[in-house]
C-alpha cells in the first residue's frame, strides 16, 4: 500500500542564491494578491465568480508579457493560485459550518515564506552518487543543496516539492509516495490522559513530565523589539533574532514530540485518546464590557499551560504514525473519564481529590490522571472492536497501582 512521506531537509546555496529567492518570493507573492483581487472585484462589480482554471489561463498570458514570470517554472507560477483556491476552500467550509469564516486576506512579505512547485518533475530532484547529497534544480530558481542523512525514494515517486524561508536557513520538504511497512502485530494497548502538571499518562502507570519552557530569553527579545521604532533597520534586525529563536523552541519541541510519539507506536498496538477541543479550551474568560469575565488573569495562566503541551501535536504525530505502522489509533470521548471508577465503574464528581482519585464505591484509591487513562483504554478498546478482555496483556499493565 503506497502512502505519503515527508523528508524535511536543511537547504544550502550562496548569497546570491538567497536574494534570488528572495525575488521568487516576491514575484509569487504578487500572483497570490493579483489573484485575489481579482476575484473580489469581478465578485463586487458583476457578481462574477472566478475559479481557479479562468486564472490560470490569465497566468498564460501573463508569463508571455512578462519576462520575470516567465523566466519561473510554471509550477512556481501556478501554485499562488491553487494556494488561493485552497483558501477559499477552507473559507466556504467555515462559513457552512457556522465558524468564524475568516475571508482569505492580502499577503504581505512578512506572511508569505513558501514557494511550492505544482506538479515537480522527478528531474527537479537529483542525489549524489555517495547518497550524501541531493541537489534541487528548478527553472528561475538556484541550485539548492541537500544534505540526506537517509537515502531518498527514486525521484520518480516524488509528489511535492516546497522551499521554506525560514529564520534559521532554508527547508526543503520533499514528499514521496512509498510503500508502506507496518510493524510486526502487537497485542498490548494503552490509553493516553492529556495533562498539564505532567504532560502525559499512561494507563500503564507511566508519565511523561510537562514540557517546561525558558521564556526568558524571547521575552528579552521582544522587549528590545518593542523598543525598537517600527520601520528602521534595528527593528527588522531584532524581530529576525526573535523569529530564530521561536523557530529553535519549536523544533525542540517537535524533535521531543516526534521521540514520544515513535516509542508509543512501536511499543503499543492499540493506542487510545481523547477527542480534546482545545480551541474550546483555551478559550480567553475576558467576556465583554457589559458581561465581564472573573478569574481572568488564573484562565489566561491555565490557557497558556494548555497551549504550551502542544497536545494536538502529539496526538497528530500518534495518528500519523499509527496509521503508517498499522496500529489502531481510536479517539474516544473525553467526558466524565477523570470522574468514573477504572475498577467498578461507579462516576463521582467529587472521587477525585487533587492528584488522587478515591472511590466512595469500591473503595479504590490511586492516581486521578492514571485512572482516567485506565478508562480511556477501556473505551477505545469499545470502539476499536475489542473488548476489554480481548488484548489480556494489556488489560495487565494497565491495571492502576493499588496504592
Amino acid at each position: 500500500m503506497l502512502t505519503h512521506s515527508t523528508y524535511q531537509l536543511r537547504g544550502y546555496c550562496n548569497r546570491r542564491g538567497y536574494e534570488r529567492l528572495a525575488d521568487a518570493l516576491t514575484l509569487t507573492r504578487r500572483l497570490y494578491n493579483a489573484a485575489l483581487e481579482h476575484r473580489i472585484a469581478a465578485y463586487r462589480q458583476g457578481r462574477t465568480t472566478v475559479g481557479r482554471y479562468d486564472q490560470l489561463k490569465e497566468l498564460t498570458a501573463v508569463r508571455a508579457d512578462h519576462a520575470e514570470y516567465g523566466n519561473l517554472a510554471v509550477g512556481v507560477c501556478r501554485a499562488p493560485i491553487f494556494r488561493l483556491q485552497q483558501a477559499f476552500q477552507a473559507f466556504f467550509r467555515r462559513v457552512n459550518a457556522g465558524e468564524t469564516p475568516g475571508f482569505p486576506r492580502f499577503k504581505p512579505a512578512s506572511r508569505w515564506r513558501t514557494l511550492e512547485v505544482a506538479g515537480p518533475s522527478p528531474y527537479m530532484v537529483k542525489t549524489s552518487p555517495d547518497g550524501k547529497r541531493a541537489y534541487v534544480r528548478v527553472k528561475g530558481l538556484p541550485v539548492i543543496t541537500l544534505r540526506t542523512k537517509r537515502p531518498l525514494p527514486p525521484s520518480e515517486q516524488l509528489k511535492s516539492l516546497r522551499i521554506i524561508q525560514r529564520p534559521t536557513g532554508v527547508t526543503v520538504d520533499l514528499t514521496y509516495a512509498v510503500a508502506r511497512e507496518p510493524l510486526p502485530m502487537n497485542p498490548s494497548a494503552v490509553g493516553i490522559d492529556a495533562g498539564v502538571t505532567d504532560r502525559l499518562a499512561l494507563s500503564t502507570g507511566e508519565r511523561i513530565g510537562r514540557r517546561r519552557i525558558d521564556n526568558s530569553r524571547v521575552a528579552r527579545l521582544q522587549q528590545a523589539v518593542s523598543r525598537s521604532q517600527k520601520g528602521g533597520n534595528r527593528r527588522r534586525k531584532r524581530v529576525f533574532t526573535l523569529r530564530r529563536a521561536q523557530r529553535q523552541e519549536q523544533v525542540r519541541n517537535r524533535n521531543e514530540c516526534h521521540r514520544i510519539t515513535t516509542d508509543l507506536v512501536r511499543r503499543f498496538g492499540l493506542i487510545a485518546v481523547e477527542r480534546l477541543n482545545i480551541g474550546n479550551m483555551t478559550h480567553s474568560a475576558a467576556g465583554t464590557v457589559d458581561q465581564p469575565g472573573v478569574n481572568v488573569a488564573a484562565k489566561s495562566g491555565l490557557n497558556r499551560s494548555i497551549l504550551e503541551q502542544t497536545w494536538g501535536l502529539l496526538r497528530e504525530q500518534l495518528r500519523c504514525k499509527a496509521e503508517w505502522a498499522g496500529r489502531q489509533y481510536v479517539a474516544v470521548e473525553p467526558s466524565f473519564t477523570s470522574q468514573e471508577c477504572s475498577r467498578c465503574g461507579r462516576r463521582d464528581g467529587g472521587a477525585r481529590r487533587g492528584k488522587e482519585y478515591h472511590c466512595g464505591g469500591c473503595g479504590f484509591a490511586g492516581d486521578a490522571d492514571v485512572n482516567a487513562a485506565v478508562n480511556i483504554l477501556r473505551r477505545g478498546m469499545k470502539q476499536g472492536g475489542n473488548t476489554p478482555a480481548a488484548p489480556a496483556g494489556a488489560m495487565t499493565t494497565a491495571r492502576l497501582p493499588s496504592g
